[in-house]
Formats: C-alpha cells, structure tokens, sequence
C-alpha cells in the first residue's frame, strides 16, 4: 500500500495566515502542502482542536470567536476559513445569518476589516447562493467591498480538482483594493478535471478489522429505497461526505452494508494518510470533523494561486 498523498509540499512562500474555524485541519493541510505559514488557528469545537494540535502543533487555540479579543490576534499576510454553515445548508434548519452560527459570518468580516490582511478565504456550503439564503450572501459581498477588498467567488467542485467527491463549495476570495489585483480561481490540473474515482483513492486499502483508522458506523441492515441509493461506486467519484454519521451516509461500493470507514472518507476528502484522528476522539466526532473540513486538495489549489498571485503583484 503506498502512502496516499494528493497535496505535494511546495516550498514556503513568504507569506502568514490567521486561520479562523479551523476545524480539525483539512484545509491547513492543503494551506501548508502549498506554501504558507500558519500562526495562529481558532475553533470553538474542543474535538476539532486536538485533532488540529495532534497534526500540526500548538499554534491551535479553543476559542468562541464571537468573543475573541480582536486586538489579541495576529496580523498575518491572510485570514483563511468558513463559518460553521450549517445555518445555511439546504440539509439543515435554514436559519442563515439569524442562527447563531450564521451570526459568525458577519463576525468573521468584523476581524477582517480589523486586520487588513492582503487576502482572505472564504470557504461555505453552496446552499448560501439559494434563493433563500441569496439576500444573505449579496450583503456580505457589499459588506467585503465596503470594507476594501476585490472579491471573486465561485462554486467549486472538488471533482474537477482531483478528488473523489462531488463535493460543491461556495468559495469567496478576497483582495485588499490597494493591491490593485482580482484574484483568479486555478484551472484544474492536466489529468484532474472529473478524473478521480472512489477505486483510485480507496481501492488499495485493506479491509477495516486490519486497517488503522479503520473504525466504521454500521447502518441499520435494513435498507429504504432511499438509503440503498447510497451505496457507491468503484467506478465513480463518492457523494458528499457529511459531517453527521448515522443517516444518509455514502454506503461501501463492494462491503455494503457498512459505511466508509473514518480513513476512507479522509482519503475521499483528499487527506493525506500522514494526518491522523486521535484515539481519543469519538468515532462520531471523527466523522463530524471529516464531514465539516474542506478537501485539503482544493484548499492546496486555491493556495498555491493566492500565493503566486500576490507574489506577481508584490
């Protein structure tokens, strides 16, 4: 089994990032693969934390960022990271920016304007450009321009960038105006575009009673219609990996009726195998954390563009 890496190190490019909503560290793995330095990383979720510290050191705090003291935060070249969205999920309540998390959005914009960095990310669930949530979404690209920065934004899927997963993200990426620069989304990779299947980044594994990190959930034997149209398929790229793990989850294409297994969704989530979940992590906070993290490969994409676009224009 050779060791999976989809997030080839490049070397460092200069430049500092804030990491807000950290989660465990899917995206931090693509941020650093590409070049950045990440000195300080923020989440509420005490889980997420230790997975983040686990893999990446002790520059990760617990912190509820609706109260964090502004001025306590470092100023960096970049402020990378979504809000939980849950609030804005065609899957959960729709509350949007009047749920409590959907308050954080414009949170998130306060520490922008605070510390100017040359450019942020922005990472969300897609259900934030519906006709529900859209009114939402215009105030903040007015609110990110009044503030002094270009946007651009996009729906992503990670599929056309390498990974195994039809997995849609609303990307939002800003650049401070006086740098005089728009940013440019990556085109995928030569071989990347709707390429990578579930076989490609799954089929080398053992089965899970050998495996590392090989714990799994194990749905009810029962099937509904609807649930046995989750089972998936070798010769295709997965579902969504979501961040809950009891229902509606991708089922095994060829070991049914298990769903994957906690390594297998980080490998579909395009997670390297040298990121590790502690032991002591629930099994149902490591799927939420998997879930909710951003496909390290989009993150590194985005990355090394940012990183090579400022550089351009330094």
């Amino acid at each position: 089994m050779t060791e999976f890496n989809l997030t080839p190190q490049q070397p460092a490019n200069g430049f500092t990032v804030l990491e807000l909503f950290c989660g465990g560290g899917l995206g931090a793995v693509g941020f650093k693969a590409a070049g950045f330095d990440i000195v300080k990383a923020l989440d509420f979720d005490k889980n997420a934390v230790k997975a983040y510290r686990h893999n990446f050191g002790d520059h990760v705090e617990q912190a509820d960022i609706s109260t964090v003291e502004i001025g306590s935060l470092p100023n960096t070249d970049v402020i990378f990271g979504g809000p939980p969205c849950q609030d804005f999920s065609v899957a959960g309540k729709g509350a949007g920016a009047d749920g409590d998390r959907g308050k954080l959005v414009w949170r998130y914009l306060d520490i922008i304007a605070a510390k100017k960095p040359k450019a942020f990310v922005f990472e969300n669930v897609k259900g934030l450009l519906t006709k529900r949530h859209r009114p939402t979404f215009d105030a903040l690209i007015e609110r990110i321009n009044k503030i002094g920065y270009e946007i651009s934004w996009k729906v992503l899927s990670a599929w056309d960038y390498g990974v195994a997963q039809k997995r849609e993200r609303v990307f939002i990426v800003g650049i401070r105006k006086d740098l005089g620069i728009t940013f440019e989304f990556p085109k995928p990779l030569e071989g990347d575009y709707q390429t990578k299947v579930l076989r490609d980044v799954i089929g080398d594994l053992p089965e899970p009673s050998r495996q590392d990190c090989g714990k799994f959930w194990t749905p009810k034997s029962e099937y509904t219609y609807g649930q046995a149209n989750r089972v998936q398929s070798l010769s295709k790229p997965s579902n969504t990996i979501p961040a809950h793990h009891n229902s509606g989850q991708p089922i095994h294409p060829t070991e049914a009726p298990r769903r994957f297994t906690v390594r297998e969704c980080l490998r579909i989530q395009s997670v390297p195998d040298t990121y590790v979940l502690p032991d002591d992590i629930s099994l149902s906070a490591q799927y939420r954390i998997v879930g909710n993290g951003i496909a390290s490969r989009v993150a590194w994409y985005i990355g090394i563009a940012l990183a090579d676009q400022l550089k351009e224009n330094a």
